[in-house]
């Protein structure tokens, strides 16, 4: 298999773990709670087989596998692969972990069928046209079983219009030996967020990361993103400020950070 192309994301994600590996995402407190909810939300079953798309350094994938489910970590990055699999020997060692697969969530190279395709935290809403998402949900619909469930995380517009905000993240917080600013900016014409870092450490020059920006749909247009698709069923939840709740809830326009939306093939 030929190495991806970078992308802005890989080349974020990659620069994000050589300042830290816990940087590029660890398992956390919240990590847990977002799969105690979505097993709650998915009606996951003992062996469903479940496909995460964008999984990152593996935090939901490996709490996946741990509980019993037969999970393929997708994402574009083979540094962050590495961490995933680095991960899951730590707390492991060499028992059977979930399949990693690098590649692009536009165009798979698992096949399927799954019981449930997911995508959270930054991994949905990377690219420059809607088309394109387009193309990660048929993609999804098409490797999922009948009846098989989606679940996509994303950011709530209404949240991130009223929230834009600089905050400095001192050593110890989201890396071991760096200060680090991190500005939220939301751009309405283009209808999306932008995560700008800034990681100043020891007397090295100020390093500024690849911008994230995600793509920012109202519930309207995400649904009829996720029916165009071919899902049915599509409904929207939402967080309790940034904290994922012990039970679905409506979302709260003004204090869900982010919004789930559900779908069945």
């Amino acid at each position: 298999m030929s190495t991806p192309e970078p992308t802005w994301w890989t080349t974020r994600a990659a620069a994000m773990a050589a300042i830290d590996p816990a940087f590029a995402g660890e398992i956390d407190r919240l990590a847990e709670d977002q799969v105690d909810l979505a097993e709650r939300l998915l009606r996951l079953q003992p062996g469903d087989r479940a496909l995460d798309l964008g999984c990152g350094a593996g935090r939901h994938a490996i709490l996946l596998q741990e509980r019993g489910y037969h999970v393929t970590g997708l994402d574009l990055s083979g540094e962050v692969l590495e961490l995933a699999r680095a991960a899951w020997q730590r707390r492991h060692g060499a028992e059977a972990g979930p399949r990693w697969v690098q590649g692009d969530m536009r165009e798979p190279s698992v096949m399927g069928p799954f019981d449930v395709v997911m995508s959270m935290d930054a991994a949905f809403g990377v690219f420059q046209d809607d088309a394109e998402h387009l193309a990660v949900l048929v993609g999804a619909a098409e490797r999922l079983a009948p009846g098989g469930r989606l679940l996509v995380e994303v950011p709530n517009p209404y949240f991130w219009a009223r929230h834009q905000h600089t905050r400095h993240y001192p050593p110890g917080s989201l890396a071991a030996d760096a200060h680090i600013v991190r500005t939220y900016r939301f751009d309405a014409d283009l209808g999306r967020i932008e995560d700008h870092l800034t990681v100043f450490r020891g007397g090295a020059e100020p390093l500024e990361l690849p911008v994230q920006w995600l793509r920012a749909w109202v519930p309207t247009e995400l649904k009829a993103l996720v029916l165009a698709a071919g899902f049915q069923d599509v409904r929207v939840v939402g967080m309790d400020g940034w904290r994922v709740p012990a039970q679905a809830r409506p979302l709260d326009p003004a204090n869900s950070a982010f919004m789930w939306v559900l779908a069945r093939a």
